[in-house]
């Protein structure tokens, strides 16, 4: 079928873009450009695929290689952001001794995690994602002879290591069980339900490994001295691997009530750290680090709670948000620059922020009627509870946003923003749930736990905006979000005496 070849075809682009660079009959930004070129042709073969198959209508066979709506879309996806990142990179790395190494394990990168988002069966999708984890550390080391570089890639290369072994044990108990290669349809009938827990509890751990959560999440803040493109490929694509396992594995894990529990309550815990941690980072790229950290922990509340199509979506979002973030970090540092010479405005009127509450919730409680309203038919409560979570957050934004400047402008501009990003973030969460169907027999965790995370976001708002609630609270926890932000340095070597200062050799 011409669908399934272009689908093919964007598979094989990055790997083939990795091949031409390593040739040096070419010079290194001739290479870049022709694979860039080579990525970007790859993504639109993936568009035009993915449109034949939505016009076909036709299902896709069960082979290696999944031909589902997730694959699809998870595709356009990985080879878009990295076609887009690479072109960045024409300029960023230009005239840079190292361009051709990044230029290579960027595409295997790229073709590795196109595999594993591709792949139908247990044996394809862990050697993507063990060839992703690979390729990350290769990256990583860009510039290697930085000690800042080294340390990054041992934290990351050890905690690969420790993660994804389980991964492989589950992979090999599910081969050995089948006597092959086994199917994502067909993993509910490998193993019996005792084996099928402990396994679930394997592929929830490599999960959390590889989507920095606690207490997998020191080795992401040690990536910071990687180039800006190896951050915008790491935050925008490699952390989000967590979630396609879990989703891909869900005939398995989605059953046991102990391991989607795991999965919110790791979530949840690592939010409310992440959000804790960020408050007090003061470099851009640091706090898009534990930014990523805590969307990371709203991703797998959402999976924790049986909403994969909710997880799914924010997954996009967040890749796209995120890579714009990182590479525009440097002009990100020059409007801080500018901020902090403008003057301090007044604290706000008790009246006014009052009023600024009473607003924003109304306008969040306006969006949850409206859309319980209009889709109070199909609306799953999984989704609903997360409507509510994004709400929260909303009302703590508007109501910042009008304590600085409450004029009709503002107030208008809140109520269309968040009245019309509220339904709309509804409607494609109930576009998402008809793509990609729930697991049968799932026994997710309840809703209403979103009420603890919640809790303690809004405990810490309170905390930290104000300097009269709580002031030892405040600096015990500021003072332990800047310990928890630090990296410590990698120890180092003894030195003998001629290598001291002073002392002739």
């Amino acid at each position: 079928m011409v669908e399934s070849t272009m689908l093919a075809v964007a598979v094989a682009a990055p790997w083939v873009a990795a091949v031409i660079a390593v040739p040096r009959a070419a010079t290194a930004a001739t290479a870049a450009r022709a694979a860039a070129a080579i990525t970007a042709a790859g993504a639109l073969a993936a568009i035009g695929g993915a449109t034949l198959r939505a016009a076909g209508g036709a299902p896709a066979e069960e082979t290696a290689w999944a031909g589902d709506a997730l694959a699809v879309v998870m595709l356009i996806l990985v080879s878009g952001l990295s076609a887009v990142i690479q072109v960045y990179a024409l300029r960023y790395l230009r005239g840079d001794d190292r361009q051709r190494w990044f230029v290579i394990w960027a595409n295997a990168l790229t073709g590795s995690s196109a595999v594993m988002v591709s792949a139908g069966s247990v044996l394809v999708f862990t050697a993507g994602w063990i060839a992703a984890g690979i390729c990350l550390v290769s990256l990583l080391g860009t510039y290697g002879t930085l000690p800042q570089a080294r340390q990054g890639m041992r934290r990351t290369a050890l905690n690969l290591l420790i993660a994804d072994t389980p991964l492989v044990l589950a992979a090999l108990v599910l081969t050995v069980a089948a006597g092959g290669d086994v199917s994502f349809a067909r993993l509910t009938s490998v193993l019996p339900s005792e084996s099928a827990g402990i396994v679930a509890l394997l592929l929830v751990v490599s999960a959390l490994g590889r989507s920095a959560q606690v207490p997998f999440h020191r080795w992401l803040p040690a990536t910071l001295s990687a180039p800006t493109p190896v951050s915008a490929l790491l935050h925008a694509g490699v952390v989000n691997a967590g979630a396609i396992l879990l989703i891909r594995f869900s005939p398995l894990i989605a059953p046991m009530a102990a391991a989607m529990l795991l999965i919110f309550a790791a979530g949840a815990v690592t939010l409310v750290y992440a959000t804790a941690v960020r408050l007090v980072k003061p470099d851009v790229k640091g706090r898009l680090v534990f930014s990523t950290a805590g969307q990371m922990g709203f991703m797998m509340m959402a999976v924790g709670m049986g909403a994969f199509a909710g997880a799914v979506f924010h997954l996009i979002a967040h890749a796209l948000y995120k890579s714009a973030m990182f590479l525009s970090a440097g002009s990100g540092v020059a409007v801080r620059a500018e901020h902090r010479s403008w003057p301090t405005p007044p604290p706000a009127r008790p009246a006014r922020t009052v009023t600024a509450i009473a607003l924003a919730v109304a306008l969040a409680v306006a969006v949850l009627a409206g859309g319980q309203a209009l889709l109070a038919a199909r609306i799953a409560p999984a989704n609903l509870a997360l409507l509510c979570f994004v709400a929260c957050t909303a009302i703590v934004a508007v109501t910042a946003g009008l304590r600085r400047s409450m004029t009709p402008g503002t107030v208008i501009g809140a109520a269309a923003g968040l009245i019309g990003g509220g339904l709309l973030y509804l409607c494609f969460l109930e576009s998402f749930h008809h793509l990609i169907a729930p697991a049968s027999g799932a026994r997710p965790a309840s809703p209403w736990l979103l009420l603890l995370p919640g809790l303690l976001l809004l405990a810490l708002e309170l905390v930290t905006r104000s300097g009269r609630i709580g002031g030892a609270l405040h600096r015990a926890l500021y003072a332990r979000a800047v310990a928890a932000s630090s990296v410590r340095p990698a120890p180092r070597t003894a030195l003998t005496p001629s290598h001291r200062i002073g002392v002739a050799p």
